[in-house]
């Protein structure tokens, strides 16, 4: 009986340990995500995205900022006497300084009004405006009889002009549309160093395990020293060789070891990844793999430099940030010459105190500023003038820009034949290596260490390869081409 209970116990207990075990592994792959899963991630909350996205939401509160011009209005007011008689403040109100009568309009005595108004694009402004005077406030009778309604509208016909919200929303607009296409080139940029760092992760992987064969080969060496100094094949001039070829091994295992952990936090920094999220690891990423792909589907001829210069032209971010540029100062010159035309505004006016209304024109035009509208005119005639001047630079850049992408591409693909040599040499170094071994005339652990510098050179033949496909990823994004997906 007691046997069959301690059975049971022990059962209990394996079933909450596995239980335990089964839970910790789904936490920690919950905690792990893919390549593809990290660079979307890091392309959205990257701290130079994130600024980027700020300085957006910024521009589209004030575009907001400006369509509450044309939200209707209400203004309420009311301005009773306590105490006295208000006809001595309308009395003093009226006349100016010099005590002459001046005012012109409604009476300035206490009343409560209610003022609306609503600003349409088009142009036309509507003003209406509900009042009681005081020596009605109190006939409750006839109250709503008593109240004075006005109302107003007018429009500006020529110059043909947009009204002054106008003409900052469309400035604002071009500024956001700049704003994005600059988010847009950041975030593909951000993607293509993102993936740069994760490949260059995959590499110093590679050298951190071969410094950690190392060290444990030397590990093996300084042993098997010891054993042969207590059987008096090995003296002290051995050991000391064999702890210092231990202790360079150990600097160079934990030299390879800061550096891959220090590459690997900046590349979680740079990403801004959550608090204990890890990223997969993998040379056979499903990602990695597509992107070579896409890579290599590429047909570009880079030697005929105009048909690429074409393309820049047409997808640049900063070619269509200029075009903005221009677009916007040559409204501002519009706008400002249109200014400077005779104004002429139609109006119409209705009130119910005598249940009249009237329409008019009315005709306004400076004949002299003292030359303002001429020195304004002149600074957006050079601001355009400078715009496209910069613009014929802007080319010239990005063609220099072009070249040292291309120039880096030959230099990468004449590395790579120089890697891939050195590679075939390595191959046959390990045959004849291995044909020794075979024969005894080298030691198992002259082999090892000899395997280890061939399986260095596969890495730096790797690491070309991966230059080439960084370079010819930003060779395809400064075209203008994108990986679907």
């Amino acid at each position: 009986m007691n046997q069959i209970k301690k059975s049971s116990w022990v059962n209990v207990l394996a079933l909450i340990i596995g239980l335990n075990f089964f839970l910790t592994e789904l936490d920690i792959q919950a905690n792990e995500i893919s390549l593809e899963e990290a660079l979307n991630w890091g392309v959205e909350y990257n701290s130079t995205i994130l600024e980027a996205k700020e300085n957006i939401k910024t521009i589209e509160r004030n575009l907001a900022l400006v369509d509450t011009d044309y939200a209707f209005k209400v203004k309420v007011s009311a301005n009773p006497i306590i105490a006295g008689d208000s006809s001595v403040l309308d009395s003093e109100e009226s006349n100016d300084d010099n005590g002459d009568n001046t005012s012109t309009g409604t009476s300035n005595s206490a009343k409560i009004s209610v003022e609306t108004s609503k600003i349409y694009p088009s142009g036309i402004i509507v003003k209406s405006e509900l009042y009681l005077k005081e020596e009605d406030w109190f006939d409750l009778e006839n109250v709503f009889g008593e109240i004075k309604h006005n109302l107003s509208a007018t429009k500006s016909i020529f110059p043909k002009l947009p009204l002054p919200q106008e003409q900052e929303k469309y400035l604002i607009t071009n500024d956001l549309y700049k704003s994005q296409e600059s988010l847009k080139w950041q975030q593909e940029s951000k993607r293509i160093e993102f993936l740069e760092s994760y490949i260059n992760l995959l590499r110093l992987q590679e050298r951190l395990f071969l410094a950690q064969t190392n060290y444990q080969y030397a590990q093996e060496d300084f042993d098997r020293t010891l054993k042969k100094m207590e059987i008096g094949e090995a003296g002290e001039k051995q050991e000391i060789e064999a702890k210092i070829a231990l202790k360079r091994a150990e600097i160079n295992f934990l030299q390879a070891q800061n550096t891959f952990n220090q590459e690997k936090k900046r590349w979680y920094l740079n990403l801004n990844l959550p608090e204990g999220v890890e990223v997969s690891l993998r040379e056979d990423s499903p990602f990695l793999e597509e992107t070579k792909e896409w890579v290599e589907s590429l047909e570009l001829n880079l030697e005929e430099q105009e048909k690429l210069m074409d393309l820049i032209v047409a997808s640049h971010y900063q070619i269509k940030n200029h075009h903005l540029d221009q677009d916007s100062s040559q409204k501002e010159l519009e706008w400002n010459i249109a200014e400077n035309k005779p104004q002429i505004d139609v109006y119409g006016a209705y009130t119910n105190r005598n249940n009249t209304w009237g329409v008019g024109i009315s005709l306004s035009y400076d004949i002299f500023d003292g030359g303002k509208q001429k020195l304004e005119n002149e600074e957006y005639r050079a601001k355009l003038t400078t715009l496209k001047d910069d613009y014929l630079d802007l080319i010239e850049e990005l063609r220099l820009e072009l070249n040292i992408l291309i120039n880096q591409l030959e230099i990468d693909n004449l590395n790579l034949e120089e890697k891939l040599m050195s590679y075939r040499k390595a191959q046959l170094e390990e045959e004849s290596y291995q044909a020794q071994l075979q024969q005894g005339l080298i030691s198992d652990s002259e082999f090892q260490y000899k395997t280890l510098s061939w399986r260095e050179v596969e890495i730096d033949l790797k690491s070309a390869k991966d230059e080439i496909l960084i370079n010819k990823l930003r060779i395809a994004h400064f075209l203008g081409f994108r990986k679907k997906g």
